[in-house]
């Protein structure tokens, strides 16, 4: 009988800027990380660590100073020590981080000509982190809207290495062959992401930044245009950060999820020349309601029924503000993921039609399925 795999994720995107109160009584600096941090470990407790979470991670957070990486890296690897999870590279165009990386930042508050989903009117910044580097200086990090598409290929495989060579050096893996799934920043994957990721030493295997733009209607109108570009069904530029005949050879109709009562049961992992896509099916809680990720486990259940393959259903929420409690009763997105997951367990009971994995986990096994059609 096919099954229902979800995957959950929480994408690290580096925002652990400063939360006034009444949210932040003490007044702690990195209050929107610890709170995130709370967050996990308390969805680990919630379901007895047996929900396994992908970590896509921007390792932003081990290139702004010394103390910085200490206090992050300690963090992260408490957290993880006796988790059920994995660890993944997630890539914003930080400044820090680029220069961290080698590669000359593409600096959109110096060059307002570039593209910059987060920038406003009157602030060229858009979303940023103040922080105190070594030497004791007061800077502020931006570049988190840049899409890495920007960048020429063998910048973004530079990029690529090195981030994940950060993750090795803070411990947070044992070598490269341990960080193998890949979301861009935004879900900007265009071409030259593509290629960089299988040009990579190691290559990564696998890539969730596939999303329905429509998802994003309602939010960032910059953003929605270029992500209803780069994942719908129209060619764009091969010189564009938009470029995306990669992705139209594997999925020529483009991403259309929330529009139709059987887009998850379409939107399902294809090759990408050497690359699984796996795509953000139910993308992250900022951006839907637990009702509609009910919904959508709804429809792969009854897709799974009537066919012999499995259903794959990815669903998440960002680390900082996943435990902001600006967004919930206690943590903050979170906890619509878990409303979600408690929804399932209790449908699913003792019927065994449901199944979790991490992305990569996740990625073996539709491709094993698909080994195992074609020998037959």
């Amino acid at each position: 009988m096919a099954k229902v795999i979800i995957t959950v994720t929480c994408d690290w995107d580096g925002l652990d800027y400063p939360l006034q109160e009444p949210h932040n009584p003490t007044g702690n600096p990195h209050f929107r990380f610890d709170r995130g941090v709370q967050a996990i470990e308390y969805f680990n407790r919630v379901f007895q660590n047996e929900i396994p979470l992908t970590h896509f991670i921007c390792p932003v957070y081990f290139t702004r100073s010394k103390f910085l990486s200490e206090y992050y890296s300690c963090a992260i690897a408490q957290l993880f020590q006796n988790s059920n999870c994995e660890i993944a590279l997630h890539i914003h165009g930080w400044i820090s981080l680029m220069q961290a990386c080698g590669v000359l930042p593409k600096d959109s508050v110096k060059d307002q000509a570039l593209p910059d989903w987060g920038v406003q009117e009157n602030d060229r910044y858009g979303l940023c982190v103040p922080y105190r580097n070594d030497a004791d200086q007061d800077k502020i990090d931006y570049g988190h809207g840049v899409p890495l598409g920007i960048y020429s290929q063998d910048e973004i495989a530079r990029i690529l290495e090195r981030g994940r060579a950060l993750f090795v050096e803070h411990k947070i893996i044992a070598s490269g062959h341990d960080c193998v799934s890949f979301r861009c920043g935004g879900w900007m994957s265009n071409d030259d992401v593509m290629k960089a990721l299988q040009t990579a030493i190691p290559p990564f295997q696998f890539e969730a930044s596939a999303v329905d733009a429509s998802f994003f209607a309602n939010g960032n109108s910059i953003l929605h245009d270029w992500l209803a570009r780069l994942w719908g069904a129209r060619p764009q530029s091969e010189q564009s950060f938009l470029s995306n005949s990669l992705f139209l050879s594997a999925y020529p109709q483009g991403i259309n999820i929330a529009s139709q009562a059987n887009g998850v049961s379409v939107a399902q992992p294809r090759m990408i020349q050497r690359l699984l896509e796996l795509p953000d099916t139910a993308i992250l809680a900022d951006y839907v309601s637990a009702d509609y990720m009910k919904e959508q486990i709804n429809h792969a259940l009854t897709a799974a029924s009537q066919q012999t393959s499995d259903v794959y259903v990815s669903l998440g929420f960002h680390l900082e503000s996943g435990g902001d409690p600006r967004f919930g009763n206690v943590y903050g997105h979170i906890e619509k993921v878990i409303e979600t997951l408690k929804y399932v367990e209790q449908q699913d009971a003792k019927q065994g039609r449901i199944q979790y994995f991490a992305i990569a986990e996740a990625g073996k096994r539709f491709l094993q399925s698909c080994d195992s059609n074609i020998n037959q």
